[in-house]
């Protein structure tokens, strides 16, 4: 199986990639308004997406300050944050949110102190819209994945980089997103490989492309958390703390791929657990230092496993479904 996967061999893919763009957007700068009509509201979300002294690039603005504002705001500003205590927004707030709109600006609106659904359906102009109890530190889980889920992915690196309380959601989004595209893939080859003669070539492919899809992901939450330095020299350290061990096993373990069919749910589930233990690791190693042991991914995968298995039957289920809507 050393054959089949060597690390030089995985390196001359990756390297083909644009790897100095992913590392561009981690180091990037961005423009993110807090906008309230209450400077302690403002402040209070500031220090929460902070996690200590307030960020230079987090920019206090009040609601009639952008509803009239310059033209090149709407350039300039990489995403809004708007903070009320109402689910309808001032006259100023809803013009603000309606110019920055129209300019192409994510905006989430975080409604505090309101715990009605229906208030957190997004209105015109917003992104998306979240409610939390109160503007502490359990807001933060609500708040960092709306506003992840808000931005573009070029931007969400950057936010983890520099704003540690949020890299939970930016990982938690990569991993997941990952895990996925992995397992789709992995899907969609599977049912190729139904045809004999293409089966063990697209297994093969499989490998490469699913274990480089997992270094690309450690090599962006490495970014994300502050990391520097080569990106070959980084991501060996991917490898380092995941075990090339465990990346050649959980390579070899695609090869069940080979049963017709039959290999076809465990296949995706493979990818995709292995996927998520891979990422989960990394974040550990990134974000405090340590190395999981070999048992501890073993649990990760295990832990992952429901989830992957589920996934798989649901992109089964969806090709039955679009096959019988065909006839």
């Amino acid at each position: 199986m050393a054959s089949i996967l060597k690390l030089p061999d995985i390196w001359r893919v990756i390297r083909e990639l644009d790897l100095a763009s992913i590392r561009r957007d981690a180091e990037g700068r961005f423009r993110l308004v807090i906008l309230s009509e209450k400077d302690a509201d403002a402040e209070a979300v500031v220090s929460l997406l902070s996690g200590g002294p307030a960020h230079p690039w987090l920019e206090v603005r009040a609601p009639s300050d952008l509803a009239t504002g310059r033209e090149e705001d709407g350039m300039t500003i990489t995403a809004v944050l708007a903070i009320t205590d109402q689910p309808a927004l001032t006259p100023a707030g809803d013009t603000a949110i309606q110019r920055l709109a129209r300019a192409g600006v994510p905006v989430v609106t975080v409604v505090h102190g309101s715990g009605r659904p229906v208030d957190a359906v997004a209105r015109a102009g917003e992104t998306m819209r979240t409610v939390v109890p109160a503007l502490d530190d359990a807001a933060l889980a609500p708040i960092a994945a709306a506003l992840v889920g808000a931005v573009p992915l070029s931007l969400r690196l950057a936010l983890a980089r520099q704003l540690p309380p949020l890299r939970d959601a930016v990982f938690d989004l990569l991993i997941d997103e990952t895990a996925k595209a992995n397992a789709t893939y992995a899907f969609t080859t599977a049912v190729a490989e139904a045809v004999p003669i293409l089966d063990v070539p697209l297994n093969l492919a499989d490998i490469l492309v699913l274990t480089k899809n997992q270094l690309l992901m450690g090599y962006k939450i490495a970014l994300g958390a502050g990391k520097s330095g080569r990106a070959r020299d980084v991501i060996g350290e991917v490898v380092g703390v995941v075990g090339g061990g465990f990346l050649f096993r959980q390579a070899a373990r695609q090869l069940v791929g080979l049963i017709p069919v039959a290999g076809l749910i465990p296949k995706v589930a493979i990818a995709y657990t292995g996927t998520w233990a891979i990422g989960r690791a990394v974040v550990v190693w990134a974000t405090q230092g340590r190395r999981v042991s070999p048992a501890t991914l073993r649990r990760l995968s295990r832990d992952a496993a429901g989830r992957g298995r589920a996934f798989a039957r649901g992109l089964l289920s969806a090709r039955s479904s679009r096959s019988a809507s065909a006839k």
